[in-house]
């Protein structure tokens, strides 16, 4: 190629490497980059491209190329390529090195032979070479400087050739277009460093928020934090399925967006109360008002042993009878409270019992439950009344609202859908808005499968223990059955054994027994 063609290719080359840098997402791509278009522009045999460590003491190696020994562009291995340090044992700067030297002074610098000079020490180079049986010849470095003058890297070069294979000094022209290369190169690295310390300041920020909803909850604290990390099992679980997902692969963009979304996904808890989301007994307020009502049990029973013995009820001869039957009530209001069993159509009636009992006593008439106290131990599962339920479930709509007004990176603008929508339902009836399978994409799925693991499975909460796991895969199975969760994600779950990965990780050993996964899929095969 001419000299006047090679100059023309060059200036093409480099208008257009400003774009490719720019537009590259890989660090490693990047950097290769700019070390085959500077290998390019001054026809060298090899080069490195080092960056400046996060503490600012040396250099690290990035990507390396020997042309003549065919090794090609590749990300330096660092145990055979250690850190070039900036500073001595004394902490003064290392100028007795050409890359630091280039590094400290923020000047690019080119020498003819590196053998014969004494500005630098050259025994690194000849030992390499040695090794290597290879000569450095002409070496060029060029610093990578952004827009505050602040040195990012070096690229270092060796042995310029001329057309005829011959190793040459770099000449003025190769450094003014190195220098040229570098600038770009140093903006472009720049900005990338710029985004992603704000994504990564981002991500800090969501999961330091997550942890603020966690810990607002005595009694779920690291919920979101498992929720986010099963979710993000499952998503790189995807990546190699071939049985259930052959077709589906998301890119790292896509995989960061599901985890901030499981970070994300009970941001509306913000905005629950207190007492609802830490109802751990169905007459639980701020306290758990049995206390009160154990109280008002034993102001009765007195009433009746005080009537007893000082003979002041005309029927003296039931008041054993009565007492008996308060303390009766008083176990079965106790065990009404825990919410752990389904309430049955007797176990009301004798609440309502409870509720209309009265003892007169003189002019006094005494009761042992109030309407609304009745009204809380009448819940037929749980602890929650259903204005309380509906409080709870507000968070979805909550969290899709709050997230919705923050202005998302645009890779990262279905972050808002997947997090609100991970106790929405294959079959339509789930909530906030009672998406249908067609409308749920897999990555709000995703979630919704890792919230209703750890929920079942979580030892943490107030209303109910954890379930082992022959009991947590028999409800999934009824909920995959049904269409509340998708099926296949159920499968994944189980022929992957993350959830196994996951229990040994996160749940208590007598929880972790045996399952017939054959009976457990055999429950929902017709919905696979």
């Amino acid at each position: 190629m001419s000299t006047v063609k090679k100059l023309a290719e060059s200036l093409k080359r480099l208008r257009n490497v400003g774009i490719a840098l720019s537009a590259e997402k890989n660090i490693s791509k990047f950097f290769r980059i700019i070390l085959d278009e500077g290998m390019f522009f001054t026809n060298a045999d090899a080069g490195t491209i080092y960056t400046v460590s996060d503490d600012q003491k040396s250099l690290d190696f990035k990507v390396i190329c020997t042309l003549s020994k065919k090794l090609h562009l590749g990300v330096a291995d660092t145990s055979k390529w250690p850190s070039v340090p900036l500073y001595d044992e004394n902490g003064e700067k290392r100028m007795t090195n050409f890359v630091s030297y280039v590094t400290h002074t923020g000047e690019p610098l080119s020498i003819q032979d590196v053998y014969n000079q004494d500005l630098f020490d050259a025994s690194g180079t000849k030992k390499y070479d040695s090794n290597n049986d290879y000569r450095s010849v002409s070496m060029a470095a060029i610093p990578l400087k952004n827009h505050e003058n602040v040195v990012l890297g070096v690229v270092q070069l060796i042995n310029a050739l001329n057309e005829r294979g011959e190793v040459i000094a770099f000449s003025n022209r190769n450094i003014m277009m190195l220098s040229s290369l570098a600038s770009q190169a140093a903006i472009a690295l720049s900005n990338k460093k710029l985004i992603d310390s704000l994504e990564n300041l981002l991500y800090q920020f969501i999961k330091s928020i997550a942890t603020a909803i966690d810990r607002k909850s005595k009694n779920t604290g690291g919920h979101i934090n498992r929720v986010a990390t099963l979710s993000e099992m499952l998503s790189k679980e995807i990546q190699n399925d071939k049985k259930y997902y052959p077709d589906i692969h998301f890119s790292d963009d896509e995989l960061q967006e599901i985890s901030l979304a499981g970070w994300m996904h009970d941001v509306g808890k913000i905005t629950t109360p207190v007492y609802v989301q830490d109802k751990g007994k169905k007459l639980e307020t701020i306290i758990d008002r049995l206390e009160l009502v154990n109280l008002r049990f034993d102001l009765v029973e007195k009433v009746i042993e005080n009537d007893i013995l000082g003979e002041r009820n005309d029927n003296k001869e039931d008041l054993p009878a009565i007492l008996k039957k308060v303390e009766t009530y008083r176990k079965f209001v106790a065990k009404c409270n825990t919410g752990g069993e389904f309430m049955r159509d007797e176990d009301l009636a004798l609440l309502k019992e409870i509720f209309a009992f009265r003892y007169k006593s003189g002019d006094k008439e005494y009761f042992l439950i109030t309407e609304d106290e009745h009204r809380n131990l009448s819940i037929r599962h749980g602890t929650l009344l259903w204005e309380e339920i509906l409080k709870m479930r507000d968070h979805a709509q909550v969290s899709y609202e709050m997230l919705n007004e923050l202005t998302f990176p645009r890779k990262f603008k279905n972050v808002p859908l997947y997090a609100s929508a991970h106790h929405e339902k294959l079959n339509g009836r789930g909530y906030p808005n009672e998406l249908t399978e067609d409308q749920l994409p897999l990555q709000a799925r995703i979630i919704a499968v890792a919230d209703v693991y750890e929920a079942l499975t979580a030892s943490d909460r107030p209303y109910k223990l954890g379930k082992k796991l022959s009991e947590t895969f028999k409800i999934l199975g009824f909920m995959a059955k049904d269409r509340d969760i998708d099926a296949k994600l159920l499968n994944l779950l189980i022929d992957s054994e993350l959830y196994m990965e996951y229990a040994l990780k996160y749940m208590k050993p007598e929880q972790i027994d045996e399952v017939d996964f054959d009976k457990i899929k055999a429950m929902y095969s017709e919905v696979n």
